[in-house]
């Protein structure tokens, strides 16, 4: 990607912007604990998400790079399952946590960055 910070700020707004058209309240951005960094804390009546967030262009996606999940290793999930962990404890939360990740593609068209046609891909409780 030609601006990998630009297109991920894109890709987190849009994904925000998903959930909470889902029912989700937005309750953190790039929650930070230590080196740990949760894109996406939100929730809803039952549920407490943690939302890791892949933005690609349709430029970037191709065999070279494969899925945007695929970036999300198992180093990455274990950091994202104790920063749930953390986040829970110093919270005080009683609903059901899930981890999940939403790929976001990007168009850009005439220096104009969209959504792409392949849109959204929301995984839900990536952890089984």
């Amino acid at each position: 990607m030609k601006n990998n910070r630009k297109y991920g700020a894109i890709g987190e707004e849009i994904a925000s912007k998903y959930l909470e058209k889902g029912g989700y309240s937005i309750t953190a951005r790039n929650y930070h604990f230590g080196h740990i960094e949760t894109d996406i804390i939100c929730e809803d009546e039952k549920t407490i998400l943690f939302v890791e967030v892949k933005t690609r262009t349709d430029a970037d996606f191709s065999l070279k790079y494969g899925r945007p999940a695929s970036a999300v290793t198992k180093t990455k999930l274990a950091n994202m399952l104790e920063g749930a962990r953390r986040y829970i404890f110093e919270n005080h939360i009683t609903k059901k946590p899930r981890i999940d990740v939403i790929e976001v593609y990007l168009a850009e068209i005439n220096g104009i960055i969209t959504t792409s046609e392949k849109g959204i891909n929301h995984i839900k409780n990536v952890t089984g």
